[in-house]
Parts: structure tokens; C-alpha cells; sequence
């Protein structure tokens, strides 16, 4: 069908009219004009900023443990209308028994004891083989080789397999390292203060490292102590037993043989037990304890160079010697201990728990603080008289 061409212009008018009055119907007049760009409103002035919201930002950022002397001037004063009740909430919030901070365990426990246990097995287990050569008296270095050879095999072997399916933290293998070298050096020094034979010697060497170090390896697993725990125990063992020799011989300049190795023995013992006192009541991290020991060998070796030059000469006391190597190894250690009392501390642990000289926090640790003037009001509440200072505080 073809259309006239009169009757498509006609219908295409009316298309474009109904499309404009569409237009005009959906926009109100002057709607088409460029809107004017968005204007906020006027917002009112900030209030002028108190001067007494540092005494209270202080007391917010602290945990009510700096400015709380300030607060209870204001609250005396009347100055402000919150420092009554601030400085109440804060002075309970001192008052109560803090909780006892966590022992940082996760930043410590570190799964790669392995390579510390393979290479002291395999060391063990060479000890073993020469310990063996001795007991069984092999004679030929065809024969007396092999027994090294099969215990090197079997240490490095057996820990290797042991400790694929069972990973070790550092505070475990060292344990069981402890465990083994503190049975071996102990019981050859008993075994030779009473005077043992030397294949009896190697035999309770022997005997003595294997029971240790299976004591030590349920100790591992049952505990598993941390490393700086596992050092401080390690450091008592080593100092305890040098400051025995050391005493005795300050003590008597020549004694026998017997009763140095007994001295010994026991000072070893006595070390053990002190590194064990120490480990459960002293949160030390290993890098500290091995600053420890730096300075404990700084002031012996110290100690002892200075006694010698002081006594030189041809009628030189080994008394005075020893005696300065000792005062100079406890010298040493003091120190170091006093100069990394701040090393562990965490950057957001407060030095004190209060407003005091001296402080002690909910772990027992006692440390310096910053001690704050307390108004003193008469006996009305109504006017500040003076001010007072703690000397010592904390919680208990």
C-alpha cells in the first residue's frame, strides 16, 4: 500500500507535537535552565576549646594514670563540671587489681628447633660411638672407627625421622640439648670426685646424659618452656658451676683433685636449681640473657686481668686471682642485669602502675615512675592546702 505523500507529512506533525508536549508537561518552566552549583549550608562557628581538655586528654590517652592529680584539682576547685566525676571513676579504676598482662608466647614460639636437634644428636651420637670404643676397649683404628661412624649415622638418621611429622620450637630442642649436655658434663664430675675408674667415668657419663635427656624430652613436650626460659636455666648451669671453681679456688690455692671436681659438681647443681628458680618467676627473652652472659664473661675475664696485673710477679697469689675473677664476674653480671631491665618491656606498658617514684605492676616488676604533686584540701573539701608526692606504689 503506498502512502500519500501529504498524509506522511501530516502524521510526522503530529509525532513531533506530541514529543514536545510530552517535554513541556514532564519539566516545570525554567526547569531547562543550568541549576545553580551546590551550596552546603552555613555551618555554626566550633565552640572555643576548653583549656582544662589537655588534663582530660591526658587522663584518656594514659588510662587515668597521668593527670589524675591535675583532675582532682579542678574537681576541688570546681573549675570544670567533670572533673568530680572523672577524677572518681579514675581514682577506682587505680584502686582495683589490674589483670595481669599475657606472656607474650606467640611472638616467641618459633617451629624451627629442628636444625638445632639434628646437629646436636649428631653430635651425641658420635659421642656414643667413642664412648662405646672405650667400654668394649676396641682396639685398631680399623675397628675403633666404626662405632663413631654407625652412632653419627644414628643420631643424624633417628632426629632427622623423629622430627619430620613432629616439628620443635627453639624452647624444646634446646631443652633436650640441655638435657644431654648438663647429664654428661655432671655425672663425669661426680663420676671423677669419687674417684671412678676412667671406663667408669665414660660409663656414667654415658648413663647419665641418655636419663637426662629423656627427662628432658617430656619435660619438651609437656611444658614446652620458652627459649629465654630454657637460656636462663643454660646460663645458671654454666655461671653456677665457674663461680664454684672459681670460689674454691679463692678459698685454698692448690686443693686435690677429688674435692675440686666435688666443688664443682655441687656448684653445677646449685646452678641448675637457680636457673630453674629464675626461669619460673623471670619473664627474660634470650636476647637479653645472652647480653647477660656477654657481660658476666666481660667482668670475669676483667676481673681477672686486673688482679693479675696488680699482683704480677714471681710471688703471684693465684688466691687473689681467682678471687678478682670472681668479683669481677658478678660485677659484670649485676650491671648488665641493671642496664637491660628495660629491654623486654613492651613499648605500650606503663613504667608504673600509679603516680609514684617507685612502682610495681601486677606482674611483681618494679621499675621507676614519674611521681605527680595530690592537692591536699582542708578538712572542709573546699580549698587546696598543699600538695603531697608517692614515693613508692603500685599494686599488689
Amino acid at each position: 500500500m503506498r502512502l500519500d505523500s501529504r498524509a506522511l507529512v501530516a502524521l510526522s506533525l503530529v509525532v513531533v507535537g506530541l514529543g514536545f508536549a510530552t517535554r513541556v508537561h514532564a519539566q516545570p518552566a525554567g526547569a531547562a535552565d543550568v541549576a545553580p552549583p551546590y551550596a552546603p549550608p552555613a555551618s555554626a562557628p566550633p565552640p572555643a576549646a576548653d583549656p582544662h581538655d589537655a588534663v582530660l586528654k591526658r587522663l584518656l590517652r594514659s588510662g587515668c594514670r597521668d593527670g589524675l592529680p591535675e583532675a582532682r584539682g579542678l574537681a576541688a576547685s570546681g573549675a570544670v563540671p567533670w572533673a568530680e566525676t572523672v577524677a572518681r571513676l579514675c581514682g577506682e579504676i587505680l584502686q582495683r587489681q589490674p589483670t595481669p598482662a599475657p606472656r607474650r608466647m606467640a611472638s616467641r614460639v618459633e617451629r624451627d628447633g629442628r636444625g638445632t636437634m639434628v646437629v646436636w644428636s649428631t653430635i651425641y651420637g658420635i659421642w656414643t660411638g667413642i664412648a662405646v670404643d672405650v667400654l668394649l676397649t676396641i682396639d685398631g683404628a680399623r675397628a675403633a672407627i666404626i662405632p663413631p661412624l654407625l652412632g653419627m649415622g644414628a643420631g643424624l638418621g633417628l632426629s632427622l625421622v623423629l622430627t619430620s611429622d613432629h616439628p620443635l620450637t627453639n624452647g624444646q630442642a634446646w631443652t633436650v640439648v640441655t638435657g644431654l649436655q648438663y647429664g654428661s658434663f655432671n655425672g663425669a664430675l661426680w663420676a671423677g670426685a669419687f674417684d671412678f675408674s676412667a671406663k667408669a667415668v665414660v660409663g656414667t657419663t654415658l648413663a647419665t646424659g641418655l636419663v637426662s635427656s629423656a627427662v628432658a624430652l617430656i619435660v619438651a613436650q609437656q611444658v614446652v618452656p620458652e627459649q629465654g626460659d630454657v637460656e636462663v636455666v643454660r646460663s645458671g648451669l654454666f655461671w653456677g658451676t665457674v663461680a664454684g671453681m672459681l670460689g674454691m679456688l679463692t678459698v685454698s690455692a692448690n686443693p686435690s683433685r677429688t674435692s675440686f671436681l666435688r666443688g664443682a659438681g655441687v656448684s653445677m647443681d646449685l646452678g641448675f636449681l637457680a636457673g630453674l628458680a629464675l626461669a619460673a618467676s623471670v619473664d627474660v627473652s634470650r636476647n637479653r640473657d645472652l647480653i647477660i652472659d656477654a657481660g658476666t664473661l666481660g667482668g670475669g675475664v676483667a676481673g681477672l686481668g686486673l688482679a693479675w696485673l696488680a699482683v704480677a710477679g714471681p710471688n703471684a697469689s693465684g688466691r687473689a686471682i681467682a678471687g678478682g675473677g670472681l668479683a669481677g664476674m658478678f660485677a659484670g653480671m649485676l650491671a648488665t642485669i641493671y642496664l637491660t631491665r628495660d629491654m623486654d618491656r613492651d613499648d605500650d606498658e606503663p613504667g608504673s602502675p600509679v603516680a609514684a617514684l617507685v612502682g610495681r605492676d601486677a606482674r611483681g616488676r618494679w621499675s621507676m615512675g614519674t611521681p605527680g604533686p595530690a592537692p591536699v584540701l582542708d578538712g572542709l573539701g573546699q580549698r587546696i592546702i598543699g600538695a603531697t608526692f608517692t614515693a613508692v606504689g603500685g599494686a599488689l
